[in-house]
C-alpha cells in the first residue's frame, strides 16, 4: 500500500499490464510519466493515467508552436490550400496587370535607366553643344542645357518599363 491507501504493484505487473519492458517502466518513471509509490513498486491507476496521458500527448496534433514534424495531416492540408489559393491569387491578378513578375521588372528598369543615362551623357550633350555654339551668354547656354535634361527626363517618364523588356 502507498501513502495515499493504494495498493502498489511491482515494475513487473506494471509492464505487463502496459505491454512494456521494465526498463521502459523504470525509464518513463524517471522522466516523470509514470510516478513511482516506493522503491520499485507503482500504483496502477496512476501508473496507467500517466502512460495514456503521456500516449496522447505523443499523437495530439500540434499547432504552430508545436514540432513541425509532428504537425498533423489537416494543419498540412490547410498549409497547402492556403499556399494553393494565394498562388491562384496571384497568377488571377497577374493576368489583369495588377501584378509583374519582379525579375521582369528590374530587367525593364535596368533598361530605363542605361537609356536614360546614354541620353544624359551622350545625346544630350551633343544636342546642347550644337544648340550653344552661337550663343554667348551664361544664362543662354544654362537654359538650353536644361531644356535638353529636362526632355530626355520628360522622355522617361512616358517610357513604360515594361514595353522595354524583351525589346532588345
Amino acid at each position: 500500500m502507498s501513502s495515499s491507501g493504494n495498493p502498489t504493484y511491482p515494475v513487473s505487473v506494471i509492464a505487463k499490464l502496459l505491454k512494456l519492458t521494465e526498463r521502459r517502466v523504470q525509464q518513463l518513471s524517471k522522466e516523470g510519466v509514470i510516478p513511482k509509490a516506493e522503491h520499485g513498486r507503482y500504483e496502477l491507476a496512476a501508473a496507467v493515467q500517466g502512460y495514456v496521458g503521456y500516449l496522447q500527448e505523443r499523437i495530439a496534433p500540434r499547432g504552430a508552436e508545436g514540432d513541425p514534424e509532428k504537425a498533423d495531416y489537416h494543419t498540412e492540408k490547410a498549409r497547402l490550400t492556403k499556399s494553393q489559393a494565394d498562388m491562384a491569387e496571384m497568377e488571377a491578378a497577374k493576368m489583369r496587370g495588377a501584378l509583374v513578375d519582379a525579375e521582369q521588372m528590374k530587367e525593364a528598369l535596368d533598361l530605363v535607366v542605361a537609356e536614360v543615362r546614354a541620353n544624359l551623357l551622350n545625346n544630350a550633350p551633343t544636342r546642347i553643344a550644337a544648340r550653344a555654339k552661337s550663343e554667348k551668354k551664361e544664362a543662354s547656354i544654362k537654359l538650353i542645357a536644361k531644356e535638353e535634361i529636362g526632355a530626355a527626363l520628360r522622355k522617361l517618364s512616358t517610357t513604360d518599363p515594361t514595353s522595354l523588356v524583351g525589346a532588345d
